[in-house]
């Protein structure tokens, strides 16, 4: 009798949740781009003011910048963070009244080569990136290009709203593979199709410590070992709004991947080579990089 209300209140969260994203979903349907823009940016200006997450975001900020959190730099980081972000959501609202020859436009996509190459050996490919720019679009910019490819994504525990995210990925030719389920990763691969994996928080919590920026982080080897494992190559690529309405998304040549000595040892040299790009990413692009985790163990 005592598992009924917390069900009952699982249920009513899920329906509130799942109305609040159809509702946003209808706004963005009959608002051209430019009225979009503006009620998710004030949406997000008063978020900001809210106080929600800033703290979290703050820190990342001055662990990357090696600044205060307290300085006025991070503040204003934090706030272009913020609006950067509400941008993404409603680029995503958008995403199934966008035209795929529309939405190619939007993203110029550099080194789509490297990938054919990667793909050669009939063995899959790995994509690691960021919560850098329109992440999701990126991945879903490889699939309008004709690959294909699964985002890892989070389980958000709500069937009508997980159901949602994964048809909206869908009509841009992404799947979603959730990241509790990453064994069929394998399959994928087999299939010598193409996985992305954002490699800069980890939703399970589960990941080991990593020097980052100089401190302390939990960073996911998954993709690492994900490769290792499949033989697989394993490339980076991030996308950054260049534009108000455009973006431009680069795929870099595969890491080599240390393949020699104990497997936390290769795991470990593996992981530097991937942060190293990771640090250089966001640094460069953290006005856009949209974190609002904690993934610092200090």
């Amino acid at each position: 009798m005592r598992n009924k209300p917390s069900g009952f209140l699982r249920f009513l969260y899920n329906l509130a949740g799942y109305i609040n994203y159809m509702l946003a979903t209808l706004v963005a349907w009959t608002t051209p781009y430019p009225v979009s823009y503006f009620i998710g940016v004030n949406l997000a200006r008063l978020w900001y003011l809210s106080g929600a997450n800033t703290e979290k975001v703050k820190k990342n900020i001055s662990k990357v910048m090696n600044i205060e959190a307290d300085d006025p730099r991070t503040s204003y980081i934090c706030k272009k963070i913020y609006l950067e972000f509400a941008k993404n959501i409603v680029d995503f609202l958008k995403n199934r009244i966008i035209s795929k020859k529309q939405f190619n436009k939007n993203i110029d996509i550099e080194g789509l080569e490297h990938l054919e190459k990667a793909l050669e050996p009939g063995r899959g490919a790995v994509i690691f990136t960021a919560h850098i720019g329109n992440f999701e679009w990126g991945a879903a910019r490889i699939g309008t290009a004709g690959f294909k490819i699964s985002g890892v994504g989070l389980h958000r525990g709500n069937p009508p709203l997980d159901n949602y995210f994964e048809r909206n990925r869908e009509n841009k030719c992404l799947k979603t593979i959730y990241a509790n389920k990453m064994l069929r990763v394998f399959k994928i691969l087999r299939n010598n199709e193409i996985v992305a994996i954002p490699t800069d928080w980890d939703p399970l919590k589960s990941s080991r410590q990593f020097d980052f920026f100089g401190h302390k982080a939990f960073i996911p080897s998954g993709s690492v070992q994900i490769a290792l494992t499949a033989k697989a190559p394993l490339l980076p690529s991030f996308i950054i709004r260049d534009g108000k309405y455009h973006h431009h998304q680069i795929i870099l040549p595969p890491v080599e991947l240390e393949t020699e000595g104990k497997k936390e040892e290769v795991i470990e040299k593996n992981m530097l080579k991937i942060i190293a790009i990771l640090e250089d990413q966001i640094k460069r692009n953290i006005e856009q990089w949209v974190m609002f985790h904690d993934i610092w163990a200090e």
